[in-house]
């Protein structure tokens, strides 16, 4: 394989490596550089739905690149093909990461917050400070907290949908609409 080395600007990280696979082999060599908690960037085929103004909705099959935090690693030997399972870190056009909790709590909104315990135990100190914060902040404010267990499968599928989701108190704006309406009068 051709390995790039790309110091990471990151204190808190270690330093960034592209890897540019050129036969099959070079897989199983990236399965063993792989460890859980590394960030990995791949360029993916995902399945993306789309709604009409009419209401009808309609999927299609769009390649992106996704920056996922690595939770699992396996290599296919007959196929030598890598799998790797974890969270999005980083939003594209495709992907997006749900600030929206965040912006519900700021709003007093939340209800009852639906957390995955994989947060807390996520790599990154940052990221856990920022989700012990927002649970601190729901309680704080009378919301309940219902913590997921990666364990089991409804804690699975909530870390699918990026860990966090929100029943709340009552209806709020939708916030991609208020996201567009705050960079248009920064514009004005």
């Amino acid at each position: 394989p051709t390995l790039v080395h790309l110091p990471d600007m990151e204190k808190s990280s270690g330093s960034g490596v592209t890897l540019i696979p050129e036969e099959a082999e070079d897989m199983w060599h990236t399965y063993n550089l792989l460890q859980v908690g590394d960030s990995l960037r791949a360029s993916t085929i995902r399945k993306v739905q789309t709604e009409s103004s009419t209401g009808s909705v309609g999927s299609s099959r769009v390649r992106t690149t996704l920056t996922v935090c690595v939770e699992t690693i396996d290599f296919d030997s007959q196929a030598c093909q890598l799998r790797v399972k974890g969270t999005n870190i980083q939003e594209n056009q495709y992907v997006k990461v749900m600030a929206h909790v965040e912006k519900a709590a700021e709003a007093l909104a939340i209800d009852i917050l639906l957390i995955s315990d994989k947060l807390f135990r996520h790599q990154d100190i940052a990221t856990r400070s920022r989700y012990v914060r927002l649970v601190d902040n729901v309680r704080d404010n009378g919301g309940t907290v219902r913590i997921f267990s990666s364990l089991h499968v409804s804690g699975e599928q909530l870390s699918q949908l990026s860990g966090v989701a929100a029943i709340l108190r009552f209806p709020i704006a939708d916030l991609s609409e208020a996201e567009e309406d705050d960079s248009s009068s920064d514009e004005e």
